[in-house]
């Protein structure tokens, strides 16, 4: 399902042996004012907790689990907590995290999120366990995992778009972020004030590379030894010694896909 990013939705990746929390969440976080949600469902691989009235899709969610977790080639040491807010306000009551639409945390493994299903912020804990990368491919991994196998439908859709059909609107407006360089780094691509914008370009760069070189390229480019606060220059060098080609020549063929694709 599409998610809907709102300024302020933020993401730092951390590994689970790390113990650090991590997700798309605002950087603002004050003490809880309520305790947690209670259970309301218990599956095969998550525990979902929702207030009285409100609910998920387990069958969906549980679906999803299963296709993602496949391809990527994880498996999780217990089940996900999942808990399922009917507004920011909610979520902020009961966790402290007032401005964001979904985090996530890894040491925890749970998810905080507004929708009835998420297929963002699970990915997130599923490549904490494979390594971890600046937020252009963290987040780019994410986006390219938004897609609903459930009903066959693989592209991947961020807020409501197929995210290369957005990629070249943006090229075709002059607003990529461009060369890809000043976003590699995590700082970098902070700083883009459209998140929108970034999320839809990092998710249409990953899903470039892993329909033209092969998931097993990008996973083994996570287990590389990059981390979220990486120097361009390492992370171009994890980059071209995964891939076994320049990231410059990289986004020069994802840009040449943009242009030339119907």
């Amino acid at each position: 399902m599409p998610r809907a990013i709102i300024p302020g939705r933020v993401a730092a990746a951390a590994t689970c042996a790390q113990l650090a929390a991590f997700g798309c969440g605002g950087d603002a976080v004050s003490t809880p004012a309520a305790p947690p949600l209670p259970v309301a469902l218990q599956t095969e691989h998550y525990t979902f907790y929702c207030a009285s009235g409100d609910g998920v899709d387990a069958g969906w969610q549980e679906a999803y689990h299963e296709w993602a977790t496949t391809r990527l080639g994880v498996r999780l040491p217990r089940r996900i907590g999942y808990y399922k807010y009917r507004s920011r306000q909610e979520m902020g009551v009961h966790t402290g995290h007032y401005n964001t639409n979904g985090y996530s945390d890894a040491a925890r493994l749970e998810i905080h999120t507004l929708w009835a299903t998420d297929n963002h912020e699970v990915v997130h804990l599923f490549m904490s366990t494979i390594g971890q990368s600046s937020a252009l491919f963290s987040e780019g991994v994410a986006v390219a995992f938004q897609a609903d196998p459930v009903h066959g439908a693989y592209e991947s859709v961020f807020n409501g778009e197929e995210v290369h059909r957005s990629a070249r609107r943006y090229l075709d407006a002059g607003s990529l972020v461009l060369p890809l360089d000043r976003i590699v780094e995590t700082k970098g691509f902070r700083a883009v004030s459209d998140e929108v914008l970034a999320y839809r370009e990092a998710g249409s760069f990953v899903r470039f590379l892993i329909d033209g070189y092969g998931l097993d390229r990008l996973l083994a480019f996570y287990r590389s030894g990059t981390s979220p606060d990486e120097t361009r220059e390492a992370i171009k060098g994890h980059f071209n010694t995964t891939f076994g080609v320049a990231f410059e020549e990289a986004e020069a063929e994802w840009l040449d896909m943009l242009r030339t694709a119907i």
